[in-house]
């Protein structure tokens, strides 16, 4: 295959330009050595070394290193498909290392602790941020605090529901006031008016539950005021209610006291599938930080910030995604973030499906696509990791201009990737399903032009790395013989 030509004496510098005649008959062939190869595949990035990453080797020539276009992938966007197993996250942290060797700004989203191994690697220690996902509802906004409640309850809240929600949470910080939890107040009123042994039993906090606590006193007491014979026995609460700090209890009729209740009951699921979760998150992520509510200290010079995101439903997982990346992107365009940088996306099909019916889900790919759109004119650019491509946006993922494809056999999953991956020819989609482990087409403006190539291993592991099954067992019967030894 006649790749392109350059001047024998080397003056091109790697750079090949096309050749628009066939060799002449008995035209003199040889083997390339490796050098020829390296100048080649490189190109012009040999003058260029602050922007180039050592990614990989050639797959039958392992003493080629390959080095790719550092400012295509961060400027222009990065897809790397794959199906399970071949090599993906092993591929993005080996990106990840040679950008944080140029002291880029990037932040990862990590569904399930894949990224966590890069605070070990020594040279990284001081630059990786690892943080929970603690939920801003107390302290954010009231509309991310709805798409938070509507991602953990799984469904939208009524137009009611959100009325009588905000009327709650914009008083949320008077009736839940330090000194109206720590003398007691507020708890001792909200047993008053709803009886309920557990909030004895267990204290009154600024969390959902609490919330859920208040809008029951209102249903409660919303429906004795519609009663004639109750209305005077229950004037002392709502008087005491309005002193706490929730003066809208003056307007709550029978009508809305129904509204009410049935928010409680949403509130209060929505709690406790929020407790199971963030403590499977906090678990899963170790030594790790709290999320910052002032999201623009994720982005740093050098910085590494990777979130979990383990523990959480994929829709809120989405939801999460979307306050931040809104938010860090809103800035970017502001000019109130002064550091460009690359957001790393894994199970991207997760984020940014071709279809979804459910508003989370929408708004996630809604913030996606106009990164991948705008994200070049003001420095944010975008990784995208799918063992699924066939599932993943069309419009998103055809935006990304360059591509690190693995091995990949679902026949879907080809002829998508051979649809949208205009540099990819015929003939290395069809290595698609032979390729092996490690083994990946680079293909796009991060390389001269489509070569088969071996990516070479990060330093940092990541949690979900597959070991042998035989030997994790028997590590695990080892480390639990001490304990029965014991009993």
């Amino acid at each position: 295959q006649v790749l392109g030509v350059e001047p024998i004496d080397g003056s091109g510098r790697g750079k090949l330009d096309q050749l628009r005649y066939p060799p002449q008959p008995a035209s003199s062939a040889y083997r390339p050595n490796s050098e020829d190869i390296a100048r080649v595949v490189v190109g012009e990035l040999q003058d260029k070394q602050n922007r180039a990453l050592d990614l990989a080797t050639l797959a039958n020539r392992t003493e080629v290193d390959v080095k790719v276009d550092g400012h295509a992938i961060v400027s222009r966007h990065l897809a790397i498909l794959a199906m399970t197993g071949a090599g993906k996250s092993v591929t993005s942290r080996r990106i990840i290392e040679e950008l944080s060797n140029k002291n880029y700004p990037i932040i990862i989203f990590d569904p399930h602790g894949d990224y966590t191994g890069l605070k070990e690697v020594s040279q990284l220690e001081s630059r990786v941020k690892l943080y929970y996902a603690d939920l801003p509802i107390w302290d954010g906004s009231f509309d991310d605090a709805i798409k938070i409640i509507n991602g953990l309850s799984g469904e939208e809240l009524s137009i009611p529901q959100e009325e009588a929600f905000e009327s709650v949470f914009s008083s949320r910080k008077t009736i839940l006031s330090q000194s109206n939890i720590s003398s007691g107040k507020i708890k001792n009123f909200l047993y008053n008016v709803i009886q309920d042994s557990r909030i004895q039993t267990y204290p009154i906090q600024r969390d959902l539950f609490a919330l859920a606590y208040i809008c029951d006193a209102v249903g409660i007491l919303g429906k004795k005021v519609s009663d004639k014979e109750e209305r005077d026995a229950s004037a002392s609460f709502i008087d005491e209610f309005s002193d706490l700090g929730f003066e809208a209890i003056r307007k709550v009729d029978g009508r809305s006291a129904g509204t009410f209740k049935a928010l409680a009951r949403k509130l209060r699921r929505s709690a406790f599938a929020l407790r199971e979760m963030e403590n499977i998150n906090r678990s899963r992520a170790g030594n790790a930080e709290p999320l910052p509510i002032e999201r623009l200290s994720l982005i740093n010079y050098g910085q590494i910030s990777v979130i979990s995101l383990a523990g959480y439903t994929e829709l809120l997982q989405a939801t999460l995604y979307t306050l931040i990346a809104k938010d860090l992107f809103r800035a970017r365009v502001q000019g109130s973030l002064p550091y460009q940088y690359f957001m790393v996306l894994e199970e991207a099909h997760n984020f940014v499906p071709s279809k979804s019916d459910n508003p989370a889900i929408v708004r996630s790919i809604g913030v996606t696509k106009q990164i991948a759109q705008e994200g070049r004119k003001f420095g944010v650019g975008l990784l995208l990791i799918s063992q699924r491509p066939s599932r993943l946006d069309e419009t998103t993922l055809a935006m990304c201009n360059s591509y690190i494809i693995m091995r990949m056999v679902n026949p879907a999953d080809q002829n998508f990737v051979r649809k949208v991956v205009e540099s990819l020819g015929e003939d290395e989609a069809k290595m698609l399903p032979d390729l092996d482990v490690g083994e990946a087409i680079l293909s796009g403006q991060l390389i001269n032009f489509p070569v088969l190539v071996r990516i070479k291993k990060p330093q940092s592991s990541g949690e979900r790395e597959e070991r042998d099954a035989f030997e994790v067992l028997e590590e695990a019967n080892r480390a639990a013989k001490p304990n029965r030894s014991r009993r």
